[in-house]
């Protein structure tokens, strides 16, 4: 371009590197953008959804822990869960889109950690990931911070009878013991594959619905309060967990963690405003 302010149009959400050459009859000089530009798409950026038809299905372990048991009948009505687990560039692109305070919080609560080396996204003029990591899980993330990027892209966070329904394939389902297979090599990156990291979303084989990653990687955030003793008052139709509580719901097991907790049925907890580098979230839709 001869143009003294030339511009540019992004089709694709991304966050690209910009680079300036500068000509005439003298010579030429390049300069490259010490930061980037994130391109937003003005909603959910390219989140791939998986449609799960309502149904009905035992959720629980009688072979697990205390706080499996009993299993019990639910009932759901048809949703749409993520595909992938929600991603370090598609985290950016919200923080960014909301105008969040360099040190990850918003409006005083915080939604990342961005003070935790284990983090994955940076701070320059504005969020961006680290080299190589733009599709690897999102983590750092509290549960205020992945409720409101689901509420920013339309949704919510699964409930907890979701998160299992989907992970065991919904109707589709064949029983494994772990999202999509009872060889959990097949499914998931967990403490004996994984190394000392997350890795890529997707890298494994899917479930029987399609999805990816629901056990191993990362655990993921469900919207609901823990209750070890739930399962035994649980409503029948689209639980949505205790009332009130302490501590958040979350399923899936991760990157360092054993096989047994990676299985679809092990549930655990931790504080909503707490954060590490083992926990993400994936974004539910309506139907």
């Amino acid at each position: 371009s001869t143009s003294k302010n030339p511009s540019h149009t992004y089709n694709t959400a991304d966050t690209y590197t910009v680079t300036l050459t500068v000509t005439n009859s003298f010579g030429s000089d390049t300069e490259t953008k010490t930061n980037y530009i994130t391109v937003n798409t003005g909603g959910s950026p390219d989140v791939e959804m998986i449609t799960v038809a309502g149904g009905t299905f035992q959720m629980g372990s009688n072979d697990g822990y205390s706080n499996e048991q009993p299993i019990h009948t639910v009932t759901l009505s048809s949703f749409k869960i993520s595909k992938y687990e929600i991603t370090n560039l598609q985290y950016c692109i919200f923080l960014n889109a909301i105008g969040c305070s360099s040190n990850g919080s918003y409006s005083g609560t915080e939604y990342i950690d961005m003070d935790d080396s284990d983090c994955q996204i940076n701070y320059t003029s504005s969020f961006i990931t680290e080299t190589g990591k733009e599709n690897f899980p999102v983590i750092e993330v509290t549960y205020y911070g992945a409720k409101a990027y689901c509420e920013w892209a339309g949704g919510r966070l699964p409930s907890e009878a979701e998160w299992e329904f989907a992970a065991l394939g919904g109707n589709s389902s064949n029983g494994y013991t772990y999202s999509g297979s009872n060889t959990i090599d097949d499914v998931a990156w967990y403490s004996s594959n994984s190394g000392s990291d997350t890795h890529e979303v997707g890298t494994k084989q899917a479930n029987e619905l399609g999805i990816y990653d629901m056990s191993g990687n990362v655990w993921e955030w469900c919207n609901d309060w823990y209750g070890g003793s739930y399962y035994s008052s649980s409503p029948e139709n689209n639980p949505q967990g205790p009332s009130s509580g302490s501590y958040r719901v979350f399923r899936g097991g991760g990157w360092f963690i054993s096989a047994n907790n990676c299985r679809v049925a092990y549930r655990f907890y931790y504080s909503p405003g707490s954060s590490n580098n083992i926990l993400g979230f994936r974004l539910v839709l309506p139907f």
